[in-house]
């Protein structure tokens, strides 16, 4: 069995830091590598930080031992939707039936499984 461990320095505004140790390594302790930094910024993600009660943007939630990175992203009319970033660094966005269309509705995503499926609400 391979395990890979990732860490997840969540920020806002599309930064994401993430660092892996390859199976071969012990789970003891030991110095962690360097962390590799990921700029995402989901299409259609609006730009305006600090507004309440969420700011737009992209927010990178949580990373598979596959490398693709779940989250969500927050529109120019302040509508959430869900996306997926493979390892290749394609972005996929997705909104879920029934989801709101609204200010402040619509689809969030918080973790992703290894078969690349993402849960949110």
């Amino acid at each position: 069995m391979r395990f890979v461990k990732y860490s997840l320095l969540l920020a806002p505004l599309s930064a994401l830091a993430l660092g892996a140790c390859s199976s071969a390594e012990s789970p003891g302790p030991r110095p962690s590598p360097s962390p590799i930094t990921i700029t995402i910024d989901a299409p259609g993600a609006g730009g305006l930080a600090g507004q309440t009660p969420l700011p737009q943007g992209t927010f990178p939630y949580a990373i598979n031992e596959a490398g693709a990175i779940g989250g969500h992203f927050q529109d120019a009319n302040n509508v959430l939707h869900g996306f997926i970033r493979a390892a290749d660094g394609l972005i996929v966005a997705f909104d879920a039936p029934g989801a709101g269309t609204g200010a402040f509705q619509g689809t969030q995503g918080f973790a992703i499984n290894s078969e690349g499926a993402i849960v949110g609400k």
